[in-house]
């Protein structure tokens, strides 16, 4: 079932992510798009890793696993700056740029390090406590009902996170990497449908 919902929460993100850049050149939308290829790539490896393990190569095993790591990264990074071209002055997009790129760096070599599930989890926590402060504060300061949108796929994503972190499962038959899938789908159309909105920058 994991090896399912994965490919089915890669699918999703991919198709957004083509989407997203065939709305326009806008560059929030081009990052946001790269953070949901990013997405997709993660969750087509971590699909194959968790459907096949125990039928591969350790060394296939391994790669597989860092390649879904990284993806997590990347997916972060470019939610982050989605967020700075979106809603942020041009001096604070470049200080945020170099914050991040260190961040995503880091973050590389530690989840290579100990590729760890909760490593991931704990990084773009970190990136999307940005990314919902920022949209919280462009929805109350100018009542911008796309960044309310783009924050409420923040806080699903966290709820995924929380499930998928304390293994909150079901049935044996649908675990909580599943349901952690699910409700993963739901957060990445909600920031999907704020992201694409005319209103971000």
């Amino acid at each position: 079932m994991t090896l399912l919902t994965d490919f089915l929460l890669g699918g999703l993100s991919a198709t957004l992510a083509v989407r997203m850049l065939r709305r326009g050149p806008r560059a929030s939308r081009a990052w946001w798009a790269t953070a949901l290829a990013s997405c997709a790539l993660a969750a087509f490896a971590g699909g194959t890793y968790h459907g096949f393990l125990p039928w591969m190569p350790e060394t296939l095993a391994a790669t597989l696993w860092q390649v879904t790591m990284a993806a997590i990264g990347v997916a972060s990074f470019g939610a982050v700056l989605a967020t700075a071209a979106g809603h942020l002055p041009v001096s604070a997009r470049t200080a945020i740029r170099i914050v991040a790129s260190f961040k995503v760096v880091g973050y590389l070599a530690w989840a290579m390090l100990d590729p760890a599930f909760v490593v991931a989890i704990a990084d773009y926590s970190l990136a999307f406590l940005f990314v919902l402060g920022v949209h919280l504060h462009s929805w109350r300061r100018r009542g911008d009902s796309s960044a309310l949108t783009v924050a409420a796929g923040v806080l699903v994503s966290f709820a995924a996170a929380g499930i998928q972190a304390l293994g909150i499962a079901p049935h044996e038959s649908f675990n909580h990497n599943d349901l952690y899938h699910v409700v993963q789908m739901l957060g990445t159309w909600l920031l999907y449908r704020g992201a694409v909105s005319p209103a971000e920058a």
